[in-house]
């Protein structure tokens, strides 16, 4: 065994991808069951409605702003190294954030957390796409997207079934103690199974890069979930103000670096590739409003309508289920078919069904048999839409870019979730605020409207679909 730690493999197989895949699994399962725990978070420790939306977005802040440098680092200086330190950092933040004795230490933590994410998930992919091609990246890519979706709806299932045990006094803390013992877990299983792969070159970081795209990350994140509950101060308009300058400040640099022959912290060469610039597009509208979607829904059961944690998350379990299963059908689907054809088919019968659940949810409000019924057919075009994006973004990306390609994609992905949560929380506060309709009708009519606009953007990302190559 301890010649098995020290020399680790050389190619990928499959125990290392599921050993891989488990920074994802953890990162997004531990996002989701964060977000069924937010009730009980507030009631525990007492936090406002802007702080228990703190807990979910600034994880996702944590999680974003580092995110393409932890792509950059692992190119650099090794994928397995930076999944070790990332996953190490995780599980130690985990327990933090289960021993929390106040919310302000619970959301310091999760910040944190998120930072040790984006040093492991960027490695997720790229080690992927450096250690397999052929039938076998499709296989190990439509992993990946099952892994990114299915947790989501697991965590949230996992979330509820660990707030029914208060072993620790709160069933929130269990959330993250068990993020403690999967992540030990996952530490073992990569020393034992991940491969060491890197694209050593010009030993440089971008860290004026880094600085010009955290802050514009945050000027617009912050204001969007905070702006709502605190008035709309100066200040958050004058964030919002500077996001665009400070987008533009980044990518002029981007340019100059790439021009001056050093190395950028994302590549303007990634750009040029039409499959991956519009697949960055279409992720923004997928994961923008899946994480609206997955705040509300766990406000709207539990807080709106009294459900328990456990009766909130069983009824997504039909869905959880689904998606996994046809995420895994879709990695044998994409070379008979292509990614672009799957990615249209995704984003129809996605929109087709969320018009028709919210429809549902309008006329007779949240019937437990029929929400769960009607998100089978919305996880089925989830799952045509996860696994074969991300398919179709990394066929052209080359090996020697694929740390700053995971991480660009990923910082999009999570900015995008995070977004869509402040946006949520922002709107919630908004119209709660001073409401006289009652509480169950207010989180029902925003959970619905959620729908619309999610199914809005279904239509729109399968129109960006067309764009992309037959092949």
């Amino acid at each position: 065994m301890s010649t098995a730690i020290s020399s680790p493999p050389r190619t990928l197989g499959l125990p290392g991808l599921l050993a891989t895949l488990s920074a994802l699994l953890l990162s997004v399962v531990s996002f989701a069951a964060v977000g069924i725990a937010v009730p009980d978070i507030g009631a525990s420790l007492r936090a406002s409605p802007a702080e228990q939306s703190l807990v979910v977005s600034v994880y996702s802040l944590g999680f974003a702003v580092p995110m393409v440098l932890g792509g950059r680092l692992g190119d650099l200086y090794g994928r397995r190294r930076l999944f070790l330190l990332g996953m190490v950092g995780f599980t130690l933040f985990s327990l933090m954030a289960a021993l929390a004795p106040s919310v302000l230490v619970l959301i310091a933590a999760r910040a944190l957390t998120g930072v040790s994410a984006a040093a492991m998930v960027p490695q997720v992919l790229a080690t992927i796409t450096a250690s397999t091609q052929g039938p076998e990246r499709a296989r190990a890519v439509a992993l990946f997207g099952a892994t990114a979706g299915g947790a989501t709806a697991i965590g949230q299932v996992l979330g509820g079934v660990l707030l029914s045990v208060p072993v620790l006094g709160a069933g929130w803390r269990m959330v993250f103690a068990v993020s403690v013992v999967m992540g030990a877990v996952a530490f073992l299983a990569a020393l034992r199974w991940v491969p060491a792969t890197s694209s050593p070159g010009h030993r440089s970081l971008d860290l004026a890069g880094t600085v010009l795209l955290g802050s514009a990350l945050l000027s617009l994140l912050v204001p969007l979930s905070q702006g709502a509950a605190l008035g709309w101060p100066a200040w958050c308009w004058a964030l919002l103000v500077a996001v665009p300058v400070l987008f533009a400040a980044f990518w002029r640099r981007q340019l100059r670096l790439h021009s001056g022959d050093r190395v950028p912290l994302v590549p303007p060469p990634l750009f040029r590739l039409g499959s991956y610039r519009v697949g960055l597009v279409m992720a923004l509208m997928l994961q923008s409003a899946f994480g609206a979607f997955t705040f509300l829904y766990a406000l709207t059961t539990q807080t709106g309508l009294g459900w328990t944690p456990m009766h909130a998350a069983l009824v997504l379990l039909p869905y959880a289920l689904c998606f996994f299963v046809v995420s895994v059908w879709s990695g044998s689907l994409a070379p008979r078919f292509g990614f672009r054809r799957l990615l249209i088919i995704g984003g129809v019968i996605q929109a087709a069904l969320l018009a028709i659940t919210a429809t549902s949810v309008s006329l007779q409000g949240l019937n437990s048999w029929t929400l769960a019924a009607l998100l089978i057919g919305v996880g089925v075009g989830q799952a045509f839409m996860f696994g074969p994006l991300v398919g179709a973004m990394i066929a052209d990306v080359p090996p020697a870019s694929a740390g700053a390609a995971s991480g660009a994609l990923q910082t999009t992905q999570q900015a995008a979730m995070g977004l869509g949560v402040a946006v949520a929380g922002g709107l919630l506060a908004a119209v709660t605020v001073g409401s006289a309709a009652p509480a169950a009708a207010t989180y029902t009519t925003a959970l619905a409207v959620c729908m619309i606009v999610q199914a809005a953007f279904a239509v729109a990302f399968a129109l960006c679909a067309l764009t992309l190559p037959r092949r």
